[in-house]
């Protein structure tokens, strides 16, 4: 079993014994070093607290420190943080959470589409396979499969 599926099968219960969102969760090397970046925020389009992160950061701590197996054997970084007012879009559960906000997003193209690579609006239809958004030139269809990177573009 991967290291996030093994991480995600400890984590997920405390995420719903705390009412917590979790936004998203990755495993990344680089430079000789592992870093587990979990994102977490509060259901419901609430702002989470600091005090919420360190609080469910001493949980897992604890989780992990307790696990056996060792979910990550080896040296790792632990990051426990809010996802952030201009948070990545990348699974279409966070394309409908944006919807249901009402906010704008900002997304870039693997492929240039009649010469542009960017795109910013609001989503007017979402399903699993992708999304309408209202731009500045009307409304624009795009897949999944075509969207290099995409994140809330909140204003304030």
């Amino acid at each position: 079993m991967p290291a996030k599926d093994r991480l995600l099968a400890l984590i997920e219960p405390l995420v719903k014994q705390e009412n917590l969102l979790l936004w998203d969760l990755s495993v990344q090397s680089g430079g000789g070093r592992k870093v587990v970046q979990i994102l977490i925020d509060l259901p419901d389009h609430e702002t989470i607290t600091m005090d919420k992160i360190t609080d469910f950061t001493q949980l897992v701590n604890e989780a992990l420190d307790e696990a056996d197996p060792d979910p990550m054997p080896g040296a790792y970084m632990l990051d426990i943080a809010s996802p952030g007012a201009d948070r990545p879009l990348k699974e279409p559960w966070h394309y409908a959470w944006s919807k249901e906000a009402d906010e704008p997003i900002k997304l870039a193209l693997f492929a240039a589409r009649d010469g542009q690579k960017q795109f910013e609006g609001k989503i007017l239809n979402q399903d699993d396979q992708g999304l309408d958004l209202e731009t500045g030139k009307g409304q624009e269809h795009f897949s999944y499969d075509e969207i290099a990177k995409a994140i809330l573009n909140t204003q304030f």
